[in-house]
């Protein structure tokens, strides 16, 4: 295999960041839908993956497909699909024609409500939205310094009123130790959140605070879900919207 196919199949699938390793680190290797009998992962699979991605490969989650001899491998938020022999790839995804479903992006939709799952709503700062009979909830990754982050905030008043609750949890691009991370500290350590964090998102510098804040923990769920810009804005249903949405498109995807 040439340095080039090498470096080619490694992006696609996705070698990820340590906190997206640790992640699939608590699933089993190897893991097969419905026992380790008949179905057991091919060793072909697994000589092709660890010759591909090497030492990442023990994160890889495989499993049989409905096609016989063609295998799901799954490594974060990545899935491709593996031939028992190890010699062909399919990057691309399976849909079910007669229940037309999209097998392939509700892996990676479930997937990411799992991550979901594992929030704490008391860490996040909560807008909510007016009681309707279908209330809805997103759940958005902002940066404080993200001027589409800031053309969102202002639109929160219109998704309330269409009885979407909008959870934020900080994601400062810019990393750890950084102005806009210390800003985004300081916003999730005031008595006071949703006033400091609508000042903030106008521009306003907030004032420096410190405390026992879950910065670091939103990122390693953002790290998880492998989200690399902002705003992100994360459905019930596992769907992810990379970038800002106008809050009238947003609430018709919302309620599809």
């Amino acid at each position: 295999m040439t340095l080039k196919m090498k470096s080619s199949l490694r992006r696609v699938l996705c070698v990820m960041s340590f906190a997206s390793i640790g992640l699939l680190a608590a699933q089993n290797s190897w893991a097969t839908q419905g026992g380790a009998d008949s179905k057991a992962v091919p060793q072909e699979i697994e000589q092709r993956l660890q010759a591909m991605i090497g030492a990442d490969a023990r994160f890889a989650e495989v499993k049989p497909t409905a096609i016989a001899g063609l295998f799901q491998v799954q490594l974060g938020m990545t899935v491709v699909y593996l031939s028992a022999d190890g010699k062909l790839l399919i990057n691309g995804n399976m849909i079910d024609l007669d229940k037309n479903v999209n097998l392939t992006q509700e892996v990676v939709f479930q997937s990411r409500r799992e991550v979901m799952e594992k929030m704490d709503e008391s860490t996040m700062i909560v807008y909510p939205g007016a009681k309707t009979q279908s209330p809805k909830t997103i759940t958005v990754f902002t940066d404080i310094d993200c001027p589409y982050c800031a053309k969102l905030h202002k639109e929160i008043p219109v998704l309330n009123a269409a009885g979407i609750t909008v959870r934020f949890l900080a994601y400062p691009r810019s990393g750890p130790n950084t102005e806009s991370y210390f800003k985004a500290q300081s916003v999730w350590c005031a008595s006071n959140q949703t006033e400091v964090l609508n000042d903030a998102m106008m521009g306003v510098e907030p004032d420096k605070k410190q405390c026992a804040d879950p910065v670091d923990e939103h990122m390693q769920f953002a790290a998880q879900l492998e989200v690399n810009g902002t705003p992100n804005i994360l459905l019930e249903n596992g769907d992810l919207l990379p970038g800002y949405v106008p809050a009238r498109k947003l609430i018709g995807i919302v309620r599809q």
